[in-house]
C-alpha cells in the first residue's frame, strides 16, 4: 500500500482549492478555448465575463481559471446551436455547481491513500454515524464506487 494520506498534503490540497487567485491573460484565454481576443472583449462589454479583481481596466485583464471553464461552456453551447443569450445563462449554471462541487472537496477531503491499483479518497465522518467515513474508491476505468466504512486511516 502506498500512504499519501499525509496532513501536510491534504492541507495544500484543500489550500489550492479554496484559492481562487490564479489568473490568466485573455491570450490564455483565447489559446486555450479557441475563442478569440476579440469576442472576449465582447463577452466583457456584455458583463457575460469579468476580469479578476485587481485587473486594471484595459490593460492586461486577467481572468480566473472559473472564467476559462465558463468561456468553454458558453462556445460550447453556441456550438450546439443555442443563442449567446441561453449559452451565456447555462454556462452560469453550470459555473455555480462546480463551485459548490469544489466546495464539497475542500470541505470533506480527509485522506487520500492509494491501495493496489486504486485510490481511495476519504471523504470525512458521516453526521451522526461516530467513527463511519464515506470513502470514493476510484480505479482507472472502472466507475467511483462510495463505501461506507469505520474510522479511515486506522
Amino acid at each position: 500500500m502506498n500512504d499519501i494520506n499525509d496532513n501536510d498534503f491534504i492541507r495544500r490540497v484543500k489550500s489550492i482549492l479554496k484559492h481562487s487567485g490564479f489568473s490568466l491573460g485573455i491570450g490564455d484565454i483565447a489559446n486555450a478555448t479557441g475563442v478569440s481576443q476579440r469576442k472576449l472583449r465582447y463577452w466583457e462589454e456584455k458583463e457575460y465575463i469579468q476580469p479578476s479583481s485587481g485587473s486594471e481596466e484595459g490593460k492586461h485583464r486577467k481572468y480566473s481559471y472559473f472564467t476559462l471553464a465558463k468561456v468553454s461552456l458558453i462556445e460550447s453551447y453556441l456550438e450546439s446551436g443555442y443563442t449567446l443569450g441561453k449559452a451565456v445563462e447555462k454556462a452560469e449554471q453550470h459555473s455555480k455547481v462546480a463551485q459548490a462541487t469544489r466546495k464539497i472537496i475542500s470541505d470533506r477531503l480527509s485522506g487520500i491513500k492509494r491501495v493496489d491499483d486504486q485510490y481511495e479518497v476519504d471523504l470525512g465522518e458521516v453526521e451522526g454515524a461516530e467513527g463511519k467515513h464515506i470513502v470514493a474508491i476510484l480505479k482507472e476505468d472502472s466507475p467511483t464506487r462510495l463505501i461506507l466504512t469505520n474510522v479511515y486511516g486506522n
